[in-house]
């Protein structure tokens, strides 16, 4: 827009003094757009392309003849309006279908006068017009590169977010159930191929006296109560374990490829950990776990492994709560 602008300046201070202020209206509006560019200004930036284009070729042509060449411009503008499209493409269709109509009358009008400048400024100008409009079409590309870009990123954002929250618990922000289940069926599969002196562990956990926390008080603390869990939860586990809201106050841990040594150190920090999240009265949260250590080669399937961690859980409730429940199977061991 700026470049064109400053060509129209040109002709104007050589032979249309009087048009000369409008032309620099046009490029202080084109300097001003580029100025506070912003993807969501895209129609309007478009849409004072073209009208700034349609009005300067219409203006030059009309005063100084068609043999100036300036209409290339208007050419080089019906052709790229592809990467200046409007939002709506019936829009971008009747932008292009009257910049052709304009571009064949101003023809027809104007093709037969006498030319009003030297034929040796009139190659110039049809030169800097094909330049002009070349250079339009450059920069135009790479606008519509940058907007395709941002719009690609954005969805690709979105579609990430979409992802994440289909995957997670919205409250806890941990894994949901839906998600845990995939990954407890594949890490059983996986576990059944492995060898060594490595586990892989399940862990149900239950919050101890969640119902009488909700009803002294209330739903709110409750939630607190939940997202400090799983905070705590989160810190006592390494990168590669899985730590998921199973339901309610329930949270399935995975813990795969796992030594002996660090269960034990991980049942520790575990139990310090779930203390730390208070209650209102500074009583300390406290939560019961039942506990299955698969050996690796061992095969189990995913509704054994529920079944079991459930039954471990409930034993821990019916022996005092906050406690680990725990049982081993071997290889060649029934579930």
């Amino acid at each position: 827009m700026i470049a064109t602008n400053a060509l129209s300046l040109f002709l104007f201070m050589i032979i249309a003094t009087p048009l000369l202020f409008m032309c620099l209206l046009f490029i202080a509006a084109g300097i001003l757009l580029r100025i506070k560019f912003d993807i969501k200004y895209r129609v309007l930036i478009s849409l004072a392309f073209h009208l700034n284009i349609i009005l300067l070729v219409t203006i030059i042509v009309t005063t100084m003849g068609w043999n100036t060449g300036i209409w290339i411009i208007l050419v080089g503008v019906i052709f790229i309006n592809y990467f200046l499209a409007f939002d709506s493409k019936s829009l971008t269709y009747i932008m292009a279908f009257l910049e052709l109509i304009l571009l064949i009358l101003l023809y027809f009008i104007h093709k037969d006068e006498a030319p009003l400048i030297p034929s040796a400024i009139r190659g110039t100008i049809v030169v800097c017009s094909i330049v002009f409009a070349f250079f339009i079409v450059l920069r135009l590309s790479m606008f519509a590169d940058v907007i395709t870009s941002s719009g690609y990123q954005q969805i690709r954002k979105e579609t990430e977010e979409l992802e994440k929250d289909s995957k997670h618990d919205f409250l806890t922000q941990l894994l949901n159930r839906r998600t845990i289940e995939k990954t407890l069926r594949f890490e059983l599969v996986a576990n059944k191929e492995r060898s060594g002196n490595t586990n892989l562990v399940i862990m149900l956990g239950d919050i101890d006296n969640f119902k009488k926390i909700n009803d002294t008080y209330g739903h709110d603390c409750g939630d607190e109560v939940l997202k400090d869990v799983a905070s705590a939860l989160k810190k006592s586990f390494r990168g590669k374990d899985y730590v998921c809201r199973w339901g309610g106050e329930e949270f399935l841990i995975i813990l795969p490829d796992t030594k002996i040594e660090f269960i034990h150190e991980v049942s520790k920090r575990l139990k310090k950990q779930i203390n730390n999240a208070k209650l209102p009265d500074k009583t300390p949260v406290t939560m019961t776990f039942g506990m299955l250590i698969c050996a690796n080669g061992v095969e189990v399937g995913f509704e054994e492994v529920i079944t079991l961690v459930d039954k471990l859980l409930y034993e821990g409730k019916q022996n005092g709560k906050d406690r680990i429940e725990l049982e081993i199977l071997k290889k060649g061991s029934d579930a």
